[in-house]
């Protein structure tokens, strides 16, 4: 039976530019574009958690060192396969930034840069891929 890795991914926002992370050498997607997020976890479950929000809380945390205190909504979910050949349901959500302090503090395995890039400066980024594209268009 096949079962899905599910990711979530956060479209921060703050004056009209979202956080972007490049993703690091040897992962799915290295080198390009994305918003921080990663998979969910089992210690981000529990009885009454909404579990989703409570995983992108977390791997924004992880990687950015964001504590997101401003409410996070769904936007979109897509179904790939990752080129590991695994099956993944990804979760985008966004948050715009009101009252999240936002002193970035990437962890440097996982996130080697950062950018806060306009709609247009993702879109037309060398490194945005498809997939991407599209999540910006559905924000």
């Amino acid at each position: 039976m096949e079962r899905f890795v599910v990711v979530v991914e956060c479209a921060i926002e703050l004056n009209n530019k979202f956080l972007m992370i490049k993703r690091p050498v040897g992962v799915h997607a290295a080198g390009f574009l994305a918003f921080p997020g990663g998979k969910v976890e089992y210690q981000d479950g529990g009885e009454k958690r909404n579990i989703l929000a409570e995983a992108v809380k977390r791997e924004v945390f992880e990687e950015v060192g964001l504590e997101l205190i401003d409410p996070i909504r769904f936007v979109i979910s897509s179904y790939f396969i990752d080129s590991h050949q695994e099956h993944v349901l990804d979760v985008i959500f966004h948050c715009k930034i009101e009252k999240t302090l936002t002193e970035v503090k990437p962890a440097f395995r996982e996130v080697p840069e950062y950018y806060w890039l306009t709609k247009d400066e993702i879109a037309s980024h060398e490194n945005t891929p498809p997939w991407l594209r599209h999540y910006i268009d559905c924000l």
